[in-house]
């Protein structure tokens, strides 16, 4: 009777899909970034990895920030649509499992933290639905009680890329954790120019994580991208 009133719609198109189901089937798979279309180090269509020192050692993305993407990301955010958050944790942990690019052992699973103020008032963190995805496919724990993050006067999105450089000091690390020779993933919903992540991994690995993989739902491209999927498409189409 809720699935009535309320029904399951993907978070790209809208259409009403089946309960245990996330996105419509047509929309999974073109919303998909190629697995050989993002630097696997910095998670960037194109890679900054010359141009910025980053402090993450590899990266997994699952979409690019473009197109049928970006109604998915703002439901996931501001309609209670959630089912983004954990169709892309399940994406990239089908990636780490299956490549050997990610190979190795991971101990935990960490999400970007969100203000308390700011979670309070949306009712969840997307990062923490993305990091319990990932961490219950591969078996992993998930913290959240490792990173935080103080108030600031201006959202990350609104922020230019020095604005978000200088922005991302306000994330910090609690002072009785110890991370000592572990392999950590840390989740976030986009990876725009690497300042939030490349901060959050700067402080995990100053309490003795070993390394810092992280994943990202979805990775802004350069405004004349095209998903190389779409253009396959349209060329078998011809």
């Amino acid at each position: 009777m809720l699935n009535f009133w309320f029904p399951n719609r993907c978070p790209v198109c809208s259409e009403v899909i089946l309960p245990d189901e996330l996105l419509c089937e047509e929309c999974g798979e073109k919303i998909l970034l190629d697995f050989e279309s993002f630097c696997h180090v910095c998670g960037k269509v194109r890679c900054i990895c010359e141009e910025r020192s980053l402090f993450y050692d590899k990266a997994v993305v699952c979409s690019a920030y473009a197109d049928e993407t970006i109604p998915a990301i703002i439901h996931m955010k501001e309609s209670r649509n959630t089912n983004f958050a954990v169709f892309s944790g399940q994406v990239m942990a089908e990636r780490i499992r299956n490549s050997l690019i990610y190979y190795g052992k991971y101990d935990c699973v960490i999400p970007v933290p969100m203000h308390p103020a700011k979670q309070r008032k949306r009712g969840y963190n997307q990062a923490t639905l993305i990091a319990k995805a990932i961490a219950e496919r591969l078996q992993l724990e998930w913290r959240e009680d490792v990173l935080y993050k103080n108030a600031t006067r201006y959202a990350q999105h609104q922020l230019s890329a020095e604005e978000r450089r200088l922005n991302a000091f306000s994330f910090g690390i609690h002072d009785e954790i110890s991370l000592e020779g572990m392999n950590i993933l840390l989740c976030d919903d986009v990876l725009t120019t690497g300042s939030t992540l490349s901060r959050c991994a700067e402080l995990l690995k100053s309490k003795g994580a070993e390394t810092v993989t992280i994943a990202a739902a979805s990775t802004t491209p350069p405004k004349d991208w095209k998903n190389p999927q779409h253009q396959t498409k349209e060329e078998n189409s011809k």
